[in-house]
Parts: structure tokens; sequence; C-alpha cells
């Protein structure tokens, strides 16, 4: 990804930039990917365009983002200049599944133009038209992406955000550091510890516009006193400042 931040802003979110990104080239995902990898963008000189970014807990695709083919006529949403709106429609599709080539997948998006499917709906019969579940949807929202890990880089130093699946359907955070500590100066001690409050950092600096600003005068009076910043803080600003690479994977496909 790449955005220059031509408003000199110190924060934005990994979604923003993501969606920026698509629109600067101009170009469209050609299917919904099963996990997406975002990296944060960075300036000739190596440095990153914003000296914060929050991971968004949840990414939504949408009909600008991914580009839709109409199943009969192969026309696009690709062309901006020409507008149209797109539609799946559950009984048009079971009619003309077994003449299409192409084969169904957790990442194809199935629809229609509203051209092709008013021509469709005149050959369906009129007692079908009627049922609820026959009524055509209009595809806005496409898919949502959930975020999974963060990869934390700090010149050599590298920690990870990994959100861990329980039994219940929960989820809980975890914190992973390869160099937490050394032996002797040679052997690096890692280390593996939850992160409760993991959900609650990205809400909090979601909705406080002083959120940084505070993290950032906290870092720096510790300098100045030789107080080091508390174990959460430190945390916080591995997320937020060094988050390199962004996680992301669609929870509706069927990984394994």
């Amino acid at each position: 990804m790449f955005d220059a931040n031509p408003q000199n802003l110190s924060s934005t979110n990994i979604a923003s930039i993501f969606r920026n990104s698509l629109t600067e080239i101009p170009a469209k995902l050609a299917t919904i990917p099963p996990f997406l990898v975002l990296v944060a963008p960075r300036h000739a000189r190596s440095q990153r365009s914003y000296r914060y970014i929050i991971p968004d807990h949840q990414i939504t695709l949408d009909n600008k983002m991914v580009q839709l083919v109409c199943l009969n006529c192969k026309q696009t949403n690709h062309d901006s200049e020409q507008l149209r709106d797109f539609y799946y429609c559950n009984d048009c599709y079971s009619k003309e599944s077994s003449s299409i080539s192409t084969p169904p997948t957790d990442t194809t998006v199935i629809c229609y133009c509203a051209r092709c499917l008013r021509e469709l709906h005149k050959q369906l019969p009129k007692d079908k038209l009627l049922h609820e579940h026959s009524k055509p949807k209009q595809l806005k929202t496409i898919a949502k992406l959930n975020l999974f890990a963060v990869l934390c880089i700090e010149t050599s130093h590298y920690v990870a955000f990994v959100k861990c699946h329980k039994p219940d359907e929960q989820h809980e955070w975890i914190f992973f550091d390869s160099m937490s500590d050394r032996i002797n100066n040679e052997k690096n001690v890692p280390c593996v510890t939850r992160v409760p409050d993991f959900d609650r950092w990205i809400e909090i600096a979601e909705q406080d516009q002083y959120y940084f600003e505070d993290l950032h005068r906290r870092q720096k009076e510790g300098r100045l006193t030789s107080r080091k910043f508390n174990e959460s803080e430190m945390r916080q600003l591995r997320l937020f400042r060094d988050g390199a690479f962004f996680f992301y994977e669609n929870s509706a496909v069927n990984h394994q």
C-alpha cells in the first residue's frame, strides 16, 4: 500500500490507508481474499507515512473495493464513469448455474447487473417472483475481514499480537516477543503473555483524539526521569507506532 499523507496527519487507521490506496491507483480486488496482509506505507527514506496506525478490528469490503462481474453479460463495475448496480438473485443463479463455466467458490461474487436481472426475471414464473427469498439483493457490502494478527518491527526487534480462538467461540489476544530477555548476553529469551486489554486499546485510540499525544508525553517523561514505561504502555506504543504488517481473514471461509 501507499499513502503519502499530504495532510501530514500523525495517525490514521489501516482501513483508510487500504481504501485510499485502491482509489489512488485506481484498482479493485478481483475476488474476496480468504486472507489479506496489509503493509504500513513508507516514504522513500523508509519512514512511515503516519507516526501511529490503528489496526481496525474489521475491514468492510464494499462494491467500490471489489470488482463485480455480471455472470450473464460479463460487464463489470470497474468503470467508475458508468456506475452500475449489481444484484444477487438466488432463483436466477439456480436456473443458470448448470450452464455457467466458472464454479462458485467462497471468494467469487455471484451477481448480475440490473439490466440482465430484469431480462432474467421476465423468464421466471410469476409465482416465484412473489416469494420473499426470490427478491434480488443489491450488492453494496460484499464481505467483512477480521483482524487476527499484527507484526510490529522496531529496527531488528520483532514482536507480534495474535488472536487465539477458544472452544467457546470467544477469543483472546496474546503478545509474542522473541527477545524479551537475554541470558549472558548471548541467548534471546522469548515470552508469550496474554493481552486482555487489546480490544479496548483500539477502541480508545479510535475515540480519544489525545490518546497518542498522551502516550508520547508519558514516554518522554519516562525518559527524562529514567522511569521506564510500564508494560501496558510499552505494548500500546509497539502496537500503534511499530505496527508494520496487519493480517486479516475472511471468517466466512473454511480454511481447513
